[in-house]
């Protein structure tokens, strides 16, 4: 199993943005930008998206990159696009362990399991009205 550092955001706006807890957001076991750590942290989701889609930088069904796609497409008001990128992710068939930003260590099937139980009640309206 494939080990990376992971960040969650916020209790109801989980990420799996690899972070190395020892230097500010660079992604562990991934090449520089692959999971658009940076990008979310910095909330310039346009230039996350693009490196998230990119599949060049890595595979589209890695399970880290498909919820850092969710948080996206979640925080741009796409939360049909966002379910079904948790899905994605809890469906790869892979699953890595990850350390979250509250000191907890969880495979990517579990935070996946979170982010998607965490926002599948709450109405489109209410990601509007975020926005």
């Amino acid at each position: 199993m494939k080990t990376l550092v992971a960040l969650a955001l916020a209790a109801l706006s989980l990420s799996a943005c690899a972070a190395n807890r020892a230097a500010p957001l660079a992604e562990s076991g991934y090449a520089p930008g692959t999971l658009a750590v940076a990008a979310i942290e910095r909330g310039d989701w346009a230039r996350a998206e693009a490196l998230l889609t990119d599949t060049r930088r890595g595979a589209a069904d890695d399970p880290a990159r498909l919820i850092n796609l969710g948080k996206v497409y979640w925080e741009t008001g796409r939360p049909e696009q966002a379910r079904a990128a948790w899905r994605r992710a809890m469906a790869s068939g892979q699953a890595f362990e990850v350390d979250t930003m509250g000191g907890r260590t969880v495979s990517t099937a579990v935070l996946a399991r979170e982010a998607l139980d965490a926002h599948e009640a709450r109405p489109a309206a209410v990601v509007a009205a975020r926005r």
